[in-house]
């Protein structure tokens, strides 16, 4: 069985390069989940996705890059005339803070208006959680501790599909990555320090211990995008097909 994984949006919270914002879409007979829906994933998903086909979201973490999306994802889906349920699972306060925007963004129409579509809302972690027809994951990873980080394992029949979310390097990472047949990491900073992201030059350096048969950097800032061709791993733009 063949998993095809599109990058929908493969930029940073800044959108360097003209990125999207985060949201990887992986599809198999019988599944079709996103990885994240950042702020301006919705464009970037229509150029690629009939959004009606995606049935689940899986969020590795609150940062409006990652998450930020899904109330116009939701909101596009209502007047669609979606009727299928929608399933979106992530960190524990997922939930209330999907609440927060809706309320920020369109109180005139979340909380007065019934959706056309169930919306599901889980809570994921060590034990697998089925969503959009995978077994997804959650394992912690260190980032920024508000935004409740988590790295992500999605498991179709034999194929295993990691991603970091955002990371900086910890031996956490390399659990999340661990037997990986495609292990998708950020990579903001070409080589420079920071306490919330690892650098590509830190993921070389670590990378014997991460256990994974391929690797394919996304979350690209403007740093490792003006490093490009010194890049020895593969990497993603906005509408990457990678199959698996």
């Amino acid at each position: 069985m063949t998993v095809g994984v599109r990058f929908l949006g493969s930029g940073n919270a800044f959108s360097d390069g003209g990125r999207a914002n985060a949201a990887i879409h992986i599809t198999a007979p019988g599944v079709s989940l996103l990885l994240d829906c950042g702020g301006s994933a919705l464009p970037a998903i229509k150029k690629h996705v009939d959004p009606g086909n995606i049935d689940a979201i899986a969020v590795t973490h609150l940062h409006g890059d990652h998450f930020g999306g899904i109330t116009f994802f939701v909101l596009e889906q209502h007047f669609a005339g979606r009727t299928r349920e929608l399933a979106v699972g992530g960190p524990p306060s997922l939930e209330q803070r999907l609440h927060a925007a809706e309320q920020a963004l369109y109180p005139d129409f979340y909380g007065r208006v019934e959706l056309g579509f169930p919306l599901r809302t889980h809570v994921l972690g060590v034990a697998p959680t089925t969503l959009g027809g995978a077994q997804v994951s959650a394992l912690e990873v260190r980032h920024v501790r508000l935004s409740e980080p988590h790295g992500l394992r999605v498991s179709i029949g034999g194929t295993l599909i990691a991603y970091s979310g955002d990371a900086r390097w910890s031996e956490h990472l390399a659990a999340v990555a661990k037997g990986a047949d495609l292990f998708i990491c950020e990579a903001s900073n070409f080589d420079r320090d920071d306490p919330a992201h690892i650098s590509y030059r830190q993921l070389m350096q670590h990378r014997d211990e991460l256990g994974a048969k391929r690797i394919v950097l996304t979350h690209l800032g403007a740093q490792t995008l003006a490093h490009l061709a010194e890049l020895e791993l593969e990497h993603a733009t906005d509408g990457t097909l990678v199959e698996v």
